[in-house]
């Protein structure tokens, strides 16, 4: 009988150097790269700021192909997520300087939305042991994933393409981003809002049944 393979014991290094989280530092590289030449070549900054995007979809299907999901991981990506868009919409309230406060409004709600959410929570943001007592309509947007990537990639596109329109004006830009892509950047907004809401009720509850 061949003997029993001792099982490898992974160290910080090991989860530092997972697959996904080598993809997460690239997303971050590219974002800063896009971030850096913003107002002075936006075609290149479409560029990064698509290599990061792109990144987004993929560490998630590594970490499952090579069984790398971590914590960490996990932190990386939403992090990355939130900066990036804030970056963004701070880019986006100084090239539409009239809609500045509405951009800085969002980043507000981005990031007090998701903050609340990931602290009222003990497993993953997105799981349904996460999402069991909160809001109906916040487990059915989870829950109906074409609806979650509709809502989630038509916001980002239609910062993205507001961002192009302002160095290139065309009609067929500005209906494919009041159309198809805002639509989706104001769902996301209310769905921001209700899970802000939820997160708040959930939090609140834990504390008084601590009292």
């Amino acid at each position: 009988m061949a003997p029993k393979k001792e099982k490898k014991i992974l160290t910080s290094k090991d989860v530092l150097l997972y697959y996904p989280n080598l993809i997460g530092y690239l997303r971050f590289v590219f974002m800063l790269a896009s971030f850096a030449v913003a107002h002075t070549n936006w075609t290149l900054s479409v560029g990064f700021y698509f290599a990061a995007f792109a990144g987004d979809v993929l560490d998630g299907y590594v970490a499952r192909a090579f069984n790398q999901c971590s914590k960490f991981g996990g932190i990386l990506d939403m992090v990355t997520d939130r900066v990036s868009t804030c970056g963004l919409l701070m880019i986006l309230s100084q090239l539409y300087p009239s809609y500045s406060f509405w951009f800085i409004f969002l980043v507000v709600l981005d990031i007090t939305s998701h903050w609340f959410h990931v602290m009222s929570v003990s497993a993953h943001h997105k799981s349904k042991e996460a999402l069991a007592h909160r809001n109906a309509l916040l487990q059915w947007y989870y829950s109906i994933y074409p609806l979650f990537g509709y809502c989630c990639v038509g916001t980002e596109f239609f910062y993205i393409l507001l961002y192009v329109h302002n160095f290139m004006p065309h009609p067929m830009i500005y209906k494919a981003m009041m159309f198809g892509c805002l639509p989706a950047c104001i769902l996301k907004q209310v769905v921001n809002v209700i899970q802000m809401a939820s997160a708040a009720d959930a939090m609140a509850e834990a504390d008084a049944k601590e009292e």
